[in-house]
Formats: C-alpha cells, sequence, structure tokens
C-alpha cells in the first residue's frame, strides 16, 4: 500500500509569554492551557501558509515578518502584519520577494538600526538587508560570507561578538542534521566560520528553529527536532561554551506542538520579540487536491473550477 505524503500547512501564533518561560515550565502538562491566550495568523485560502515569524516593536507597534508560501507557485516571499500595543491587527505588507525562494526573516537591531537577514538559500547565498522604507521596502547591504547558503540563520550579540546559528543544504537530510557557526566584532564586517564546524551532528538538535535568547545568564538556542517530521517539535540547547575556538551545549527541554487542536502536527520556531513570543505550528493535509496544483504550476495552466 502506497503511504500517502501530507502537504505542510503553517499558521503563526502570538503567545503573551515571555520565551524564558517555556523552560522547564511544561513538564507533564499540556499547552492547551495557552490556547484562549493565542492569537492566530492563518492562511487565506488552501494550500498556503504563513510560517518562520520574527518580529520588532517599533513606534508600540509590532511588526510580525513571515514566510508566505502558496503551493500553487512554491516560491516563499516576505509578507509582514503590523499589530497594535493591545495586539489587535492594524496593518499587513508585501515586504520582500525575490526571483528565489525566501523564508525565515530573522530580524535584528543594532543600535538602533534594524536588519533582516532572510533565508535565500536557493540563490546559493545570504544577505544582510536593510529597510529603504520599513517595513515594505528593503535593500541588500552585505553578504555575510561569500557563497555560503545558510538555512535558517539565527544571529545574536554575546559577549562583545555576533554568533550567527545555522545549517547548510546537502544530500541525506544534511540540512536537519548539522548545525554550523559563524562569528564577527561587527555585524557588517568580514565573519568567520567556527573551526569546530559542524559543531553538532544529530537530527534533534542541529536545525535551528528561533531566536537565541538569554535566561539565567545562559545562552539559549531553540532548534528543530526532525527525528519524526520535520519541524516536528522545538528542542532548547544551553550553550555551556562558546568562544571563537569552543562549543559546548545541552538539550534542557522539548517544546510540543500542543498549541492548537488542528494545527498539532508540528512546530519548528520559537521567537522572542519584546514580552511576547511568536511561533508557528503545522497541520497535515492528505487531500488529493495538491497533485492538481502541482499539475497547474508543472504546466502552467491555470484550472479555477479545481482550485476555488
Amino acid at each position: 500500500m502506497n503511504k500517502k505524503i501530507p502537504t505542510d500547512i503553517w499558521a503563526v501564533g502570538i503567545l503573551n509569554k515571555k520565551i524564558s518561560q517555556f523552560i522547564n515550565k511544561n513538564k507533564n502538562k499540556n499547552t492547551y492551557n495557552y490556547k484562549n491566550n493565542i492569537i492566530w495568523i492563518y492562511p487565506k485560502k488552501s494550500f498556503q501558509f504563513y510560517a518562520d515569524p520574527f518580529g520588532i516593536w517599533r513606534n508600540s507597534k509590532l511588526y510580525i515578518f513571515v514566510e508566505a508560501l502558496d503551493y500553487r507557485i512554491k516560491k516563499g516571499n516576505i509578507d509582514c502584519f503590523v499589530f497594535d500595543k493591545d495586539l489587535k491587527q492594524i496593518g499587513f505588507h508585501h515586504s520582500l520577494s525575490s526571483n528565489y525562494h525566501l523564508s525565515y526573516p530573522f530580524i535584528v537591531n543594532d543600535k538602533d538600526k534594524i536588519y533582516m537577514i532572510p533565508e535565500s538559500s536557493q540563490s546559493g547565498r545570504t544577505f544582510i538587508y536593510e529597510p529603504i522604507s520599513f517595513p515594505d521596502r528593503w535593500q541588500k547591504v552585505k553578504e555575510i560570507m561569500e557563497n555560503v547558503p545558510m538555512i535558517d540563520p539565527s544571529i545574536i550579540k554575546y559577549e562583545d561578538k555576533w554568533w550567527i546559528f545555522y545549517s547548510l543544504p546537502g544530500p541525506n537530510g544534511r540540512a536537519m542534521k548539522e548545525l554550523n557557526i559563524a562569528f564577527t566584532d561587527n555585524l557588517l564586517n568580514k565573519w568567520s566560520e567556527h573551526p569546530k564546524n559542524p559543531v553538532i551532528t544529530d537530527i534533534e538538535n542541529s536545525r535551528p528553529g528561533g531566536t537565541p535568547f538569554l535566561h539565567n545568564n545562559c545562552l539559549h538556542l531553540p532548534v528543530q527536532d526532525c527525528k519524526k517530521t520535520y519541524g516536528g517539535q522545538i528542542n532548547l540547547l544551553k550553550i555551556e561554551k562558546l568562544t571563537d575556538k569552543d562549543f559546548k551545549a545541552k538539550k534542557v527541554d522539548t517544546i510540543k506542538p500542543n498549541f492548537h487542536k488542528i494545527y498539532s502536527d508540528g512546530l519548528h520556531t520559537l521567537s522572542k520579540c519584546g514580552n511576547i513570543t511568536l511561533i508557528d505550528c503545522k497541520k497535515h493535509d492528505y487531500s488529493t487536491k495538491r497533485k492538481w496544483i502541482n499539475w497547474q504550476r508543472r504546466l502552467g495552466r491555470f484550472l479555477p473550477f479545481i482550485l476555488k
């Protein structure tokens, strides 16, 4: 019997909860306890999703940047949802697109300058962008390292250095099995690869899954546990040693995708934005409609009677 391959459909959640509160707080508890306090950003139509949320507060407004993907096109762009201080949506923007796939729009604030580092591994390169007109017009200002296609690049300034955690594409699921690091003294200067790359090599604790953050003066990194499925759940790594020569980390917690009764098949982003946390959760769609969408895309034909 042929096993049906599901289509991943993601939705974004906003939790009025600090990211550090996820550490060792939910042992033997069901995270449905939070469901009444989650604001969800759902796909607008079938076979579309929003994922990879990263945010920034600016002038008492919350800007949430996401990957927006429609399986009819199968190329991600970056959209932005705007909320007021009471977390009511007040705006929407198409922020960044290209002729290649974009996702994981990581937002950095360096000395009150805002930058975006989206994943663009399909292009074979990774760029830092700055806004021409925030939040919907951006321009490239630097390639982080020449011809290095970083997957899910996640950045933090820690002990006077900038550190970027990332995976790399390759055969046999390499993107889910190797964690790499690079570092620099200045965000826009030359970056150096860590001499111990890849610093982790396993499918449960390698692919970045959100914003690195400090808790009790210790650095933590959310990573995707892809053992059962891509983006199955989030593991939290406690970074015990991070220098330009050494690295040591251990898993201290697991966050399961129990935030939604329907979108409960995966969780692959845990993102800090001030005192709130952004997540994304997925559901599996097993319908045959995806086959028609694939044919439409491949043949370039429009089938409105099927895609309504």
